[in-house]
């Protein structure tokens, strides 16, 4: 991989692969719900829709016509740190479709009749996550964990907020977090390197710089105890605890413990809930990162009135991890991890994920035998001293969302009178 940086600021990344017929391409810039305020909650997934509706060279329809005439794909996507807008194209069709991506990115022109008729799109879109259970108790969690910081509040936005937004307010957050010193440009597969490089001078090469993101606020983890009663066909459940922040030493010890857990059909969660009680056709558990913190979550759906049973299994279970793991199920984790990594480096497109994210956050794109070593390099020791460091139930914060569910109960067990016995 080869690594440019332009005057102004903006990191250029390529990596060329000769077997290839494609490339994929995107733009990551430095903007999401974690550099916003309550009052403007939304506005960095809403410049993303923006960016599609149209520059002064192009309509939003003629983008994709433009696209589609050289078979094209392309997409964006915001996060809570990031956003990012990415294509893939044919091999002589980078430049062309590079361009578009490039013209959109650097120019959308935010018209104020497009900026009305883009709140009902979203609106539609927060309406489909509020209609979708599975989001919405994760939702709930992390805006109970996370109170009073950005990082507890939705990427979506929330209507009120979106109300209020107009194209000076899309314009002026633009224009702060749109900038070199907070953007990186990838491209992973087979191009004319000179070309693309010309391509991405003309567009992004003029632009001023910009100042440099500030550090990252520490996200402090309040636990707490969420129940909405609503009818669903399941009560749905997120269990949480404080987790490690992105780019902690003991990362992979956490990802290994993580796949031991409930992050894989050998995990302990899975095998005793699912296979020998069949109590859940779904529960796995999940790491979140972000440079101020981190959560290790655990999330099933049950029949409503099976789900005292499941969280006290799962309180069984995670205080058996506690308690520590064995070699072989450390090998076990190990093996998948590192399967998990070389796959992904196998596809073009999740090469440039991990190296256009990498760059953007932590300013460094690790190789795949760095990774893999890492990897390597967890013990048993590791493990299960991170298994005692975050499988902290005086930590446990719980989110259900169904029918019948019985406040007192998950109040209990967030305060710990239920992690008594079975």
């Amino acid at each position: 991989m080869e690594k440019i940086t332009l005057k102004n600021g903006l990191r250029v990344l390529l990596e060329y692969q000769p077997y290839a017929r494609t490339a994929c391409f995107g733009v990551w810039v430095k903007s999401g719900s974690l550099y916003e305020k309550e009052e403007n909650n939304g506005i960095s997934h809403f410049i993303e829709h923006m960016v599609f509706k149209g520059t002064s060279m192009r309509s939003a329809r003629r983008i994709a016509e433009e696209m589609d005439e050289i078979g094209g794909q392309m997409n964006a996507y915001t996060a809570k740190d990031y956003t990012c807008f990415y294509a893939r194209t044919l091999e002589e069709h980078v430049e062309q479709g590079f361009s578009i991506l490039a013209d959109m990115v650097t120019g959308p022109r935010f018209d104020p009749h497009d900026v009305e008729t883009e709140k009902g799109v979203v609106l539609e879109e927060i309406g489909m996550s509020d209609d979708t259970p599975e989001d919405k108790v994760v939702e709930n969690q992390y805006a109970a964990v996370w109170r009073g910081s950005s990082a507890g509040m939705p990427i979506l936005g929330r209507t009120g907020s979106l109300a209020v937004m107009d194209t000076a307010a899309l314009r002026s957050y633009y224009q702060e977090k749109y900038t070199p010193r907070r953007m990186v440009v990838a491209i992973c597969g087979r191009f004319e390197r000179a070309a693309f490089l010309d391509c991405v001078k003309r567009y992004f090469g003029s632009l001023v710089p910009g100042i440099e993101p500030d550090e990252p606020e520490t996200i402090l983890y309040q636990k707490q105890c969420v129940v909405q009663t609503e009818e669903q066909e399941q009560t749905h459940i997120c269990l949480c605890m404080p987790g490690l922040p992105a780019g902690h030493p003991k990362r992979y010890a956490l990802n290994i413990l993580h796949i031991i857990a409930g992050g894989s059909t050998s995990s302990r969660l899975f095998q005793r809930v699912r296979e020998e009680l069949g109590l859940a056709y779904s529960i796995f558990t999940d790491v979140t990162s972000y440079a101020g913190g981190g959560l290790f979550e655990i999330q099933t759906a049950v029949t409503p009135g099976a789900d005292q049973k499941v969280c006290k299994e799962i309180l069984h279970v995670l205080e058996g991890l506690r308690r520590g793991v064995t070699e072989k199920e450390l090998a076990r984790a190990r093996e998948q991890l590192k399967s998990s990594v070389v796959m992904s480096m196998e596809s073009s497109a999740s090469r440039l994920g991990s190296m256009g994210k990498g760059e953007l956050l932590r300013r460094r794109v690790r190789t795949e035998d760095e990774l893999l070593a890492e990897i390597e390099a967890v013990t048993l020791d590791e493990v299960n001293r991170i298994a005692k460091q975050v499988l902290d139930l005086n930590q446990l914060a719980v989110s259900v969302l169904g029918p019948e569910c019985q406040r007192s109960f998950y109040h209990n067990l967030v305060c710990g009178e239920s992690k008594r016995g079975r």
